[in-house]
């Protein structure tokens, strides 16, 4: 190796040497070390339920439970831990509608021990709750559940008239839970929802004759027009091979 490339060598590792020293005295003079801290989320504890409440159930203090729900996303409707006796006012309330798992309780969604009554609270607004008695042969073999639709017959002498059609079942006996796991009930009354109109001619039709109600399918066929008017024509009955 000739000398010009030890000097070209050397000098290159001075200046080496003097940027390294030169960059540590900078850094130790202004370090540029950036502290990220991250934002906590507010939180408030909201009551919520821990599995699915069907209409019509009663509440126990293990289907519910508080839990952190961002605060910027809460509703004035739920219920807080800022009165974390509304926990316990909760057991044996009975849900107005379904209530899903994870969802937030809310007072209208529920009726309270000592409120208006569930059934009054239940009925769809403007409608009425009229009882009709039933035997397995009338009822379609017992298989008729709360939250089912029905047709509504009236017999008289030798003719059967269709009264109401597409009626909602709201009870059976005393049991108004849509529980989608009950093969049957075997009830002996069941409970209908109707216009104030409907229940006047209920009422009428029920003092003149037998009643009937027939089960429909959850689904309809294609191109069904949906029926408006529940009132329909006389039908006549045939008995022994005549009409």
């Amino acid at each position: 190796m000739n000398v010009s490339r030890i000097a070209i060598l050397g000098i290159a590792l001075v200046a080496g040497a003097a940027a390294f020293f030169l960059m540590m005295g900078n850094s130790s003079e202004n370090p540029a070390v950036q502290i990220v801290e991250r934002t906590k989320e507010e939180t408030v504890r909201v009551l919520v339920a821990t599995r699915d409440i069907q209409r019509g159930e009663r509440l126990a203090l293990e289907d519910t439970n508080w839990l952190a729900w961002p605060k910027k996303a809460i509703q004035p409707s739920f219920i807080t831990d800022t009165n974390a006796e509304q926990r316990e006012e909760l057991t044996e309330a009975v849900a107005r509608s379904l209530i899903v798992a994870g969802e937030p309780l809310v007072n209208a969604k529920v009726v309270k021990a000592g409120q208006s009554g569930l059934m009054a609270a239940i009925i769809a607004p403007g409608q009425r709750a009229v009882t009709m008695r039933v035997t397995p042969e009338t009822a379609s073999g017992g298989f008729i559940l709360p939250g089912d639709r029905v047709d509504i017959f009236n017999t008289d002498d030798d003719r059967t008239q269709v009264l109401f059609e597409e009626v909602r079942v709201l009870a059976v006996n005393t049991i108004y839970s849509e529980n989608t796991e009950t093969p049957y009930i075997d009830g002996s009354n069941v409970t209908l929802e109707l216009s104030p109109d409907d229940a006047e001619a209920f009422t009428s039709a029920r003092a003149s004759g037998s009643m009937s109600v027939v089960l429909r399918s959850i689904f309809k066929p294609e191109g069904d027009a949906v029926v408006k008017n529940r009132r329909s024509s006389n039908v006549n009955i045939i008995r022994y091979g005549s009409s």
